[in-house]
């Protein structure tokens, strides 16, 4: 067996792995905290067991120095408040507000503390629970223990409510380590000096408090007691994502939202707590979002989102869930945009910007054929007179240039009231819905001195064009309104061109020829 400086320093070297340990955990928690109050109190906790162990090692050698008393005083204090740090992190892993009982219980151990230096207790050893003095050793020890005692009986009534199998997990874990610690405890300061007459010191005193947070922090790390995240990680992925990120309690309020998602839902003054619904009417918890668009408004303008939502931790059925925001408002209007402009293109005459043939027969063409409806159309058929000598002597540059100019003069009298169609090579037609007959008349001669006072001669010299118009009234179907029209028009060219000619009814397609 080895003599007692063999065993001292077993001891040491016993102690010091068991506080190096501690320390690695302590850097471990400390590295990786976040402004969590379980966390803060646990790694509080844990400070405070560390200068316990490191000066009561120290106070052996102490002597009587100014220093050492200091050491003394801090050594003495912090072991007292041990278990009003412990305390603490009970309120705090049960999410227990601080109440008037905590209160009581620290001023009641603070005036303990104080009262010592009242009383001529032997300080020699200044561990506390081995002080005999009658009666105020036993009585100090009581209130001193009372922090530790109502902290255990925290732990079993919310033990016996608890439905979360993790959170009973995680308790189940503190529950076992503080029962080695009693039991190593126990044995280190009764059993063995009572029955073995050995004394040890403090040594399983720090190996009891050793696995009792080793227990702790086995939790931590299999059972997430403590939501752990480095700095790095929490603003990168959380605060400085290029997404907008919400996680949402399921009461339907906010827990936690990065500056992204308040400029997504245009509302800076968002904060925790808030309802969610207040800034996405539609929001639904139970619904898990896959780029489901929704749209918000903001003062007078509409922006639509792609929102993404899912449960932080699948397996339990009130997780909270973890929402993603991306704002595709500018993408959205960009496509409307490319799919307008598709429209238009499909819709309007490339040479003249007037609706195309096809638009016509789609949207008007067949109005009626079926059962008349009632509504009342004016219909203007247009025809450029004599275009092919135009093409024959000026070329067909010059040809497309007219086209375009008497385009310009239909869309320049007839406003956004109508609707005017190129409805072949040089014809055109011109819709007009309510319009009477002599508003209509003035609207054709309008167009038709328009173009024929239009200046030509940048195309060609003596070059000029006329148009010959037909106008009909009357209700659908349209197609026969086209035909009509076509009559009038060529009654136009019969007559002398350039001119406008009213469809009468005793006219018919032979008549204008």
């Amino acid at each position: 067996m080895p003599g007692h400086g063999g065993l001292a320093l077993l001891q040491f070297l016993l102690v010091a792995m068991m506080y190096a340990s501690m320390v690695f955990i302590w850097s471990y928690v400390y590295l990786n905290k976040s402004h969590d109050k379980i966390n803060e109190s646990f790694l509080a906790f844990l400070s405070v067991i560390l200068v316990w162990m490191l000066l009561s090692a120290s106070s052996i050698y102490s002597g009587s120095s100014l220093s050492d008393l200091i050491l003394k005083t801090v050594y003495w204090i912090s072991m007292l408040n041990l278990a009003i740090f412990f305390l603490q992190f009970v309120y705090r892993l049960l999410k227990k507000k601080l109440d008037w009982v905590f209160y009581s219980i620290v001023a009641l151990n603070t005036l303990t503390i104080l009262s010592r230096y009242l009383f001529p207790i032997d300080y020699s050893d200044p561990t506390f629970w081995r002080m005999d003095e009658l009666p105020v050793a036993p009585l100090m020890s009581f209130i001193f223990s009372v922090p530790a005692l109502y902290a255990l009986l925290l732990i079993a009534m919310r033990y016996r409510r608890v439905t979360d199998p993790r959170l009973k997990v995680q308790i189940n874990y503190i529950c076992a380590g503080i029962g080695l610690a009693l039991v190593i405890s126990v044995f280190s300061e009764y059993i063995l000096p009572s029955l073995f007459h050995i004394n040890i010191k403090l040594s399983l005193m720090y190996f009891a408090i050793f696995i009792f947070v080793s227990f702790l922090f086995i939790s931590i790390m299999r059972h997430r007691l403590f939501n752990l995240q480095t700095k790095y990680i929490y603003q990168k992925l959380f605060l400085n994502s290029s997404d907008g990120v919400i996680i949402l309690h399921k009461s339907l309020r906010i827990m936690s939202i990065n500056r992204v998602a308040k400029e997504i839902l245009r509302n800076s003054s968002i904060e925790t707590g808030d309802i969610v619904t207040r800034y996405i009417d539609e929001y639904q918890f139970d619904v898990n979002y896959k780029q489901h668009e929704t749209t918000i408004r903001a003062g007078d303008e509409e922006h639509t989102l792609l929102m993404t939502q899912y449960p932080i931790d699948a397996d339990r059925p009130d997780s909270a869930k973890l929402m993603t925001l991306t704002d595709i408002t500018a993408k959205k209007r960009q496509l409307q945009a490319e799919k307008d402009m598709l429209i238009e293109k499909s819709v309007m005459d490339q040479l003249t910007g007037l609706y195309s043939k096809q638009y016509f027969m789609d949207n008007y063409y067949t109005i009626g054929q079926a059962e008349p409806n009632g509504m009342m159309f004016t219909l203007l058929f247009i025809d450029l007179d004599d275009f092919k000598s135009i093409n024959d002597l000026y070329g067909h540059y010059a040809g497309d240039e007219v086209l375009k100019a008497v385009a310009r003069c239909i869309k320049e009298k007839i406003g956004s009231g109508a609707k005017a169609v190129r409805f072949g090579g040089d014809e055109y037609v011109v819709i007009l819905e309510n319009t009477d007959m002599d508003k209509a008349y003035q609207l054709a001669e309008a167009i038709r001195i328009s173009v024929d006072h239009y200046d030509f001669s940048q195309y060609g010299d003596h070059l000029s064009a006329s148009l010959s118009i037909g106008i009909v009234e009357g209700t659908a179907p349209v197609q026969d309104l086209v035909v009509s029209a076509d009559i009038a028009m060529y009654r136009s060219k019969h007559n002398g061109k350039n001119r406008v000619t009213i469809f009468s009814d005793s006219e018919h397609p032979d008549a204008a020829l």
